[in-house]
């Protein structure tokens, strides 16, 4: 990895809340979530990883605010909506840094391979 993207990837992780636990490609299968997005959650860590990114997942930032995914390098957060209205999904936007890029993937577009 050279000295740049370790750098600004450096910079970003300094978002991260203390008492995350910082273990990159970990996809934090958590049972209380559908199927469909742990799947995703999966599928969109192992398409990242295979592009040469480092990513977080679950990522909690200082403010408490829980990120799907988190990719450092490129100041992004990517939410995986199933189940949740637009409204929803836009209302997350506020609780991010203001820093990081937000976007959002359903579970029907990424199980379907029109993510990456």
């Amino acid at each position: 990895m050279n000295a740049k993207k370790q750098q600004r990837i450096n910079e970003a992780m300094k978002l991260l809340s203390p008492q995350y636990r910082t273990t990159p490609y970990d996809p934090k299968i958590n049972s209380h979530n559908t199927i469909e997005h742990e799947l995703s959650k999966c599928k969109v860590i192992y398409d990242l990883k295979k592009r040469g990114k480092v990513v977080y997942a679950e990522a909690i930032f200082n403010n408490g605010a829980r990120a799907d995914i988190f990719i450092p390098e490129d100041y992004q957060v990517i939410e995986i909506l199933h189940s949740e209205t637009q409204a929803e999904a836009l209302s997350k936007e506020e609780y991010y840094p203001f820093s990081l890029d937000l976007i959002f993937k359903t579970t029907e577009e990424i199980l379907n391979d029109k993510f990456i």
